[in-house]
């Protein structure tokens, strides 16, 4: 029996060689299966890779003097890839021109894959062997001997941080030319492993628990003190559990009373000391009784101080057979703690049951949907009731959200759905987490997958619907690495593989989407109105006018206005800026210098809380400036705005009210966001100023007014996608307002009124505005016309980033040419828009064409970033 191994050893080889054939043993041909983790000989060293396929084939061709080796070891009995991910994992290694290692790796918990090391023991020898070396060998060598004595064995790498480099090879050369050592390849054990702690469990049950319980009960009675009543705190009533978050103080519920334990001279008879015992054995047990809580174990440190027993009493207990001491695993739960009380389906209305039956009931066809709903039109509650109807048939569903951060209330309202049924995958999940979530994914413990788009290579076994919320969002595209795949494009080819319903919802489909959906590729179902409600007029407030009036303040007279209707009527407003900061610009009115970061072509933006300049792009900080380093003038002055220059600016026109920022600067993790968010929503704050984030997700009733400080920050960037993120964007706003009993009210302040994008923008007009920008992209061929490929380079000197790029440019020209791609030309090369960031300098070229994966396989470009189908070419 034969078996093609993926290993990431072997990528390097190039995709030609990406498997490698290994010899099955017989002892493991029963358990061999595709997608297992294997331990494979790859040169001197152990590697683990991925059994791809099995085959009875008994001829293979071999190249000179190449031989086929046995697989080492099954690392693990279930399979960590399902047939279909591994199907998955081909299509995105050929489309995004990556390695199936690469690829494949991704789609396991982080920490999982072992690494390989070598390590040297002293092999079977004679004792004059051995002294002769210790006598005629190097320093370096008789020192290793005498390690080896002492310790057994000796990591090679171990070995070279003790000697460095240049030591450690000659000593390594000695130890090849000498028959006193061996080597041997071992895996270390994964960093992500299951969680086990030694924890107490109740094992007497029944009439023998309640013969124990009558007994103690009995000898508690036997005193001369009073008898304390047992009054179970509820902290105490359950253990800690494997939450991140610490357990409460515990108390002894059978302590004695004040009055008699504080007495220094009390001395307890031989029955007095009988019955305290008693009475915590009692209370040990009935903690164990009243735990309800799965996720909680008691401890024996814990029990024996929550109960107030003793080693002695607690080993009673053992050995009367009443408790027990053995290790369970806990599993670390990202949802632990969270009040999610179960929810029942809403009723729906027709525009709803029509999407629900096109998805799962008699009206569903192969293609893709586009669910087009507007904000509050109920696309959520679609979602839920037909992954219920699914679930229903024996089969499981991933929904997948942009950022999990920003998305707190779909993760809740879909646990509140499936009440332990569901997993979650993200990035910041530790890894811990991250595996525990996927081996209850592998196992089918789950029904539904929420998470980022890593959540897509959850190994469900039955998968049978894969819905992506917010379609649009380019959260969804993996730039920064390889591969360099767009979830919705993955999403669609898993559809097509395991020929189930693939659902894409969003109020501003992007511009793709909707076109593949004319073109009837896609089939388009949409939800026009708000569920008992209407979308929010909104008013469009020219910044122009203002200034000619003389206010010269960020905030509109008609802003101001609404602010304090919403004030006076105790309701909630969110306003939005797209920046952050208190200032975007320091320069110096004397002689123009800018203050811009030393690592980055920026500037610097000022930020008041903490009164330091700050870098968005790599975070140098540096102190206030109160001279111009320049011209050493006291002209620096701030200018530009952002989310704490409005925060400063409604505080003082309106001191009463209750202000909450929410950006980067003041949530920096998830539990940031999350606590934010439940501050908000339980109405401790009148007004809530922040960046997109609060435009993603979020369903506030009492907010009845949304103001946009400045729509124009968004547009004018060189880039093709600029107005479709800026109407996005706006319309997202916008339906934060009104989703409540209350109407609501949406203010856009802008200085260019009449661009189509703020005009569609303010009437809800996605179709409009579609028309337009479609016929935009056709005109200047941009996607989804033609396909784009972005080619950069990066380094510290700027010059070689100029050569590099020319470089590839001439030898792009020359494929492009030899291939006879008629279709495709290069826009570039030339500096990105941030042409230094962290220190590089950074150059571009963009190709286009048709079909540009003939040039993709055949053009070299080791050292430069390839982005496939880039969402922005900034």
């Amino acid at each position: 029996m034969l078996a093609d191994v993926l290993t990431s050893a072997a990528s390097w080889l190039g995709e030609e060689r990406a498997l490698l054939t290994y010899v099955v043993p017989e002892d493991l041909e029963p358990e061999l299966r595709a997608g297992q983790l294997v331990a494979v000989p790859y040169g001197e060293r152990l590697v683990e890779g991925i059994v791809w396929t099995t085959s009875q084939d008994e001829w293979v061709q071999l190249e000179p003097g190449e031989e086929l080796r046995p697989i080492h070891t099954i690392l693990d009995v279930e399979p960590a890839l399902q047939g279909h991910q591994m199907a998955l994992a081909q299509w995105i290694a050929n489309y995004y021109v990556t390695p199936l290692a690469y690829v494949a790796q991704m789609m396991l918990p982080p920490g999982l894959m072992q690494r390989s090391r070598a390590v040297l023991r002293l092999a079977d020898h004679d004792e004059q062997a051995l002294n002769a070396a210790l006598q005629g060998g190097s320093l370096q060598l008789r020192a290793l001997i005498g390690l080896l004595m002492t310790e057994g064995t000796i990591d090679v790498e171990r070995l070279k941080s003790l000697l460095g480099p240049t030591r450690a090879k000659e000593v390594l050369k000695e130890v090849r030319q000498s028959d006193l050592f061996s080597q041997d390849s071992q895996l270390d054990a994964p960093r992500a492993k299951a969680r086990v702690k030694r924890i107490v469990r109740l094992v007497s049950r029944g009439d023998a628990l309640q013969e124990w319980r009558t007994r103690t009960e009995e000898r508690a009675q036997r005193n001369s003190l009073p008898v304390p009543v047992p009054v179970i705190p509820d902290h105490v009533m359950q253990p800690k559990s494997s939450g991140r978050k610490g357990r409460k103080a515990v108390v002894n519920p059978w302590a004695i009373p004040e009055a008699v334990s504080s007495t220094a001279t009390l001395t307890l008879g031989r029955s007095d000391k009988e019955s305290l015992w008693a009475q915590h054995q009692l209370a040990a047990v009935d903690l164990l009784l009243h735990n309800t809580d799965p996720d909680a174990h008691w401890s024996v440190n814990a029990l024996c101080k929550a109960s107030g027993m003793t080693k002695a009493q607690f080993n009673q207990l053992l050995d009367e057979h009443i408790l027990v001491i053995e290790e369970a695993e806990l599993r670390r739960n990202p949802l632990h703690g969270r009040n999610t009380p179960t929810s029942q389906p809403l009723p729906l209305t027709p525009d709803q049951q029509h999407a629900l039956n096109c998805i799962v009931g008699d009206e569903y066809d192969l293609r893709p949907i586009l669910l087009h709903g507007v904000t509050g039109s109920g696309k959520t509650e679609v979602y839920l009731q037909a992954l219920a109807t699914l679930i229903a048939q024996g089969k499981q569903g991933i929904i997948l959200v942009p950022e999990i951060a920003l998305t707190t209330q779909a993760v809740l309202r879909v646990a509140a759905r499936f009440p332990d049924r569901v997993a979650i995958i993200h990035s910041e999940l530790s890894t811990g987490e991250r595996y525990d979530e996927w081996r209850r994914i592998r196992s089918g413990e789950v029904d539904v997958v929420i998470g980022s788009r890593s959540a897509l290579f959850a190994p469900l076994p039955n998968l049978g619907i894969i819905i992506l919320d917010e379609e649009h969002e380019p959260a969804y595209k993996q730039a920064e690495r390889r591969p360099t795949y767009h979830a919705r494009n993955v999403a669609l080819m898993l559809g097509n593989i395991l020929d189930i319903p693939v659902v894409m919802g969003s109020a501003t489909p992007a511009v793709e989407s909707f076109y593949l959906a004319e073109q009837e590729h896609y089939r388009l179902v949409e939800l026009p109105d708000r569920i008992n409600a209407t979308l929010p007029p909104v008013e469009v407030v020219d910044l122009r006018n203002e200034l000619h009036a003389g206010n010269t303040s960020i905030i509109s007279r008609r802003l101001q206005e609404e602010l304090t209707r919403v004030l006076e009527n105790r309701q909630q407003a969110i306003l939005f800026l797209n920046r952050r900061g208190a200032a975007s610009c320091v320069l110096c009115r004397d002689c123009g210098y800018t203050v811009m970061c030393e690592h980055c072509d920026i500037p610097m933006t000022y930020h008041s809380t903490e009164r330091i300049l700050l870098c968005h792009y790599c975070g140098l900080q540096s102190k206030v400036l109160q001279f111009c380093p320049q011209c050493k003038s006291s002209g620096i002055r701030y200018f530009g705005l952002g989310t704490e220059k409005i925060q400063e600016t409604i505080q003082r026109l309106f001191p009463q009210a209750r202000l909450l920022r929410w950006d980067r600067d003041t949530a920096r993790n998830r539990r940031a966001h999350e606590q934010l968010l439940d501050r908000f929503a339980n109405r401790e704050a009148d007004i809530l100023i922040g960046t997109q984030m609060i435009a993603k997700g979020l369903d506030l009733p009492g907010v009845t007014l949304v103001g946009v400080v400045s729509a124009d920050i968004a547009l004018g960037l060189p880039d093709y996608s600029t107005t479709e993120r800026a109407f996005t964007l706006l319309t997202q706003v916008a339906g934060r307002a009104g989703r409540g009993a209350e109407a609501g009210q949406v203010i856009i302040q802008t200085f260019n009124p009449q661009h189509f994008c703020i005009e569609t923008a303010s009437h809800h007009d996605y179709h409009e505005f579609y028309r337009v920008e479609i016929e935009s992209r056709y005109r200047y061929q941009y996607p989804p016309f033609r396909r784009f490929v972005k080619f950069t380079y990066s380094h510290e000197n700027r010059h070689r980033c100029q050569n590099e790029a020319i470089l590839l440019y001439d030898r792009l020209q020359q494929w492009i040419e030899r291939l006879g791609l008629a279709d495709t030309d290069i826009v570039g090369p030339a500096p990105a828009l941030m042409e230094r960031v962290r220190g590089k300098y950074h150059w571009q070229m963009i190709v286009r064409g048709p079909d540009l994966h003939r040039l993709l396989r055949v053009i070299e470009a080791p050292q430069w970033e390839i982005d496939i189908d880039p969402v922005s070419t900034l």
